[in-house]
């Protein structure tokens, strides 16, 4: 806000300025190119970092000099000069570092405007210093608390903007420049804050998201361009202020004019969306100041009272028409999401009920190889391929015990897991299958975080992402995981947890998902990789585990890369296991031989690694009757035995008695795979 240089009438109130400046992507970009390119990129970088200050000093003197000396002491220079309120929307997606010479351009660009005489000098570059001070208080309270990219597409997000930038950070650099101003008028001090905090006040309320919206329209149109929305925001401009210009013609009086500006202003935030919705109070607020500095229309500038209305009427337009746009936008979203989940519910349902018919198949084939397996002479070779169709079908028997859950008929069994350890899981087994040339990084969380999660389903999530990460990066994919109080992005599926949250980011430097497939992407089965390049069902699986566990996930996408957001509801530190807590795989065995009975090769190999890290001696077996016959027959030096369920041959109560007529001494515990090393470790130490 500034003042120009009078002596005779108090000044105008006068806004703030800053420069335009493309959002900045968080994926880093790794392209590389040669010296020559490199070069050529930072002498273009050097010449825009010159370029943008003083194009932004230009538009602030030009946009400045015209209102610099009203005669008019009331407030009407200060909503009828846009340079405030687009500098704050320019200079809120820049990172702070940039800000020094584009807060710079605009002190002196504003002292340009005014006299400097030896009687107003001090209180010209008191409102010059001022000026600086709001564009950088609003820029950085929007950055730090609405949002970094300056995407105010949520309730929650316009109500901290209206409270934080239009409120209290105009009402308290209003109140600086009362101080300052009343020593040069009569008006007393609330007449000078009021001056300057209503006027102000509403040039931010009005055009600030204005231009925040057609920045972040400009930078999501950078892939799909949509030439559709411009000519929409400008024939609803044109049709407003064509309004306007008839309703001053004809002398309409100012609630006629209120109630059909309203209900055309509403029309707009509906059908047409926020960005042509704040365009449209943009021009009508202009329009408006200027027909009522030309002393027509129904607020013809005759004294204080007549601008007052204006003002009040263009703030409460502007609230009602942004909050009708950001309702129409998430129920929309909202309503996206419901059809997208009635699609998966449908498609769960009817994976469920094939899972559980193949199921029945499985039990058919299953039990048949059990009976060909016992008819079979202990020496016969068909005993080993029968052996191999068991283990194919408890491997089927997990498929479908995983389908039925996603399917939601079954209780997942969840536990408190540090989600470090799930994602250097996924890590390491997805590097081996990331194409030459990719990079997996992952930056370790500064603090343990735990979630309640089922161990399985998470390292499958997180592998899903870095897998499809992997194969559209260029030649780096980045994991990150952190915590934050509260959710404040939108999701692109899933809700919000309540309260403190965990999230895991997989980067890629790739070109970026087009704008179309966004909506389509958690879809089944759908897929934009050539004929056999994918299934389709990765992503859906991804959507499947954040929602089960109570969570969702966020994408940001550009030419530079994409980031998937993983979501989850963090575990308060009291109920998290303590971090000195003792390992349960540290040495808790002595050597005692330990039968483990897995028909799965890769689940047997880990568990005898296991084993013997414990302080065991392992003795693996892929049958249970071969088991029983080679190692507890030829040696009664058995301390334990563990199998899985699925592999043995019987029931687990004549499983044990047979173990305990050929090895008394040994002590049974038979699990459900897929089982890890804290849950082997578990149970040889609760063995009685």
């Amino acid at each position: 806000m500034t003042r120009p240089s009078t002596t005779n009438s108090p000044a105008p109130a006068r806004p703030l300025l800053m420069s335009l400046s493309s959002r900045q992507n968080p994926v880093a970009n790794l392209s590389r190119g040669t010296g020559a390119r490199d070069a050529v990129a930072a002498q273009a970088a050097r010449a825009r970092a010159f370029a943008e200050p003083f194009a932004l000093a230009i538009l602030c003197y030009l946009l400045a000099r015209p209102v610099a000396h009203l005669e008019s002491a009331e407030t009407l220079a200060a909503i009828a000069w846009p340079a405030p309120a687009i500098a704050i929307a320019v200079l809120w997606p820049m990172p702070p570092r940039r800000w020094p010479a584009h807060l710079l351009a605009v002190f002196i660009a504003i002292a340009l405007t005014g006299d400097f005489s030896a009687a107003s000098w001090r209180s010209d570059l008191g409102f010059c210093l001022l000026n600086v001070l709001e564009v950088a208080l609003c820029a950085w309270l929007g950055r730090r608390y609405v949002d970094a990219n300056g995407t105010i597409v949520t309730t929650a997000s316009l109500m901290r903007f209206l409270l934080l930038l239009p409120l209290a950070a105009i009402g308290a650099t209003s109140m600086l420049g009362a101080t300052l101003a009343s020593d040069l008028s009569h008006d007393g001090w609330w007449r000078e804050w009021s001056t300057l905090f209503v006027g102000n006040g509403v040039a931010v309320l009005v055009l600030v998201p204005a231009v925040l919206a057609w920045r972040s329209r400009l930078a999501d149109s950078a892939q799909a361009p949509r030439r559709a929305e411009p000519l929409i925001a400008l024939a609803c401009s044109v049709a407003v202020a064509a309004l306007l210009a008839a309703a001053a013609a004809l002398h309409v009086s100012e609630q006629v004019q209120r109630a059909v500006v309203s209900l055309l202003l509403a029309a707009i935030a509906i059908h047409g969306g926020l960005a042509a919705a704040a365009t449209t109070v943009g021009t009508a607020a202009v329009f408006g100041v200027g027909l009522t500095l030309m002393r027509l229309g129904p607020y013809r500038y005759e004294n204080a009272e007549s601008a007052w209305h204006l003002q009040i009427d263009m703030a409460g337009l502007a609230i009602l028409t942004f909050f009708v746009a950001v309702a129409v936008r998430e129920r929309r979203q909202l309503a996206l999401r419901l059809e997208r989940a009635r699609r998966m519910e449908s498609l769960g349902l009817l994976a469920g009920g094939v899972a559980h018919d193949f199921k029945n198949i499985l039990a058919a084939v299953d039990g048949y190889a059990e009976i060909a397996h016992d008819r079979l002479a202990g020496d016969s070779a068909a005993r080993t391929p029968l052996r191999e169709v068991r283990a194919a079908s408890a491997r089927g028997y997990e498929l479908t015990e995983e389908i039925l859950l996603a399917a939601r008929r079954g209780d997942r069994v969840r536990e408190t897991l540090d989600l470090m350890s799930i994602v250097r899981e996924s890590v390491a087994l997805a590097r081996p299958l990331s194409r030459n040339g990719v990079v997996i990084e992952l930056e370790a969380a500064q603090a343990r975080l735990c979630v309640a999660a089922h161990g399985g389903q998470l390292v499958r999530a997180v592998l899903n992402l870095t897998s499809n990460a992997g194969l559209a990066a260029r030649s780096r994919v980045v994991l990150r995981i952190g915590s934050a109080p509260s959710m404040d992005t939108p999701l692109a599926i899933g809700d919000a947890p309540p309260g403190e949250i965990a999230w895991v980011d997989v980067e890629d430097d790739g070109p970026g998902i087009p704008t179309e497939h966004l909506q389509h992407l958690f879809e089944p089965f759908f897929s934009v990789r050539a004929k056999g390049g994918g299934s389709g069902l990765g992503l859906a699986i991804v959507a499947g585990v954040a929602c089960e566990h109570r969570g969702g996930i966020a994408i940001a996408t550009g030419p530079q890369g994409t980031r998937f957001r993983l979501v989850l509801p963090l575990v308060s530190k009291s109920a998290a296991p303590a971090d000195d807590a003792p390992e349960p795989t540290h040495q808790i065995g002595d050597g005692e031989r330990v039968v483990l009975i897995d028909a799965d090769a890769q689940s047997r190999e880990d568990g005898e690694d296991w084993l013997a890290a414990m302080g065991f001696e392992p003795l693996g077996y892929a049958d249970a009757n071969e088991a029983l016959d080679d190692a507890l027959g030829a040696d009664d030096d058995i301390a334990f035995v563990v199998a899985d369920a699925a592999t043995l041959p019987m029931n687990e109560a004549a499983f044990t008695a047979r173990v305990r007529e050929q090895a008394p001494r040994a002590r049974v515990a038979v699990l459900s795979r897929p089982f890890d090393r804290e849950a082997l470790a578990r149970a040889l130490k609760d063995l009685p």
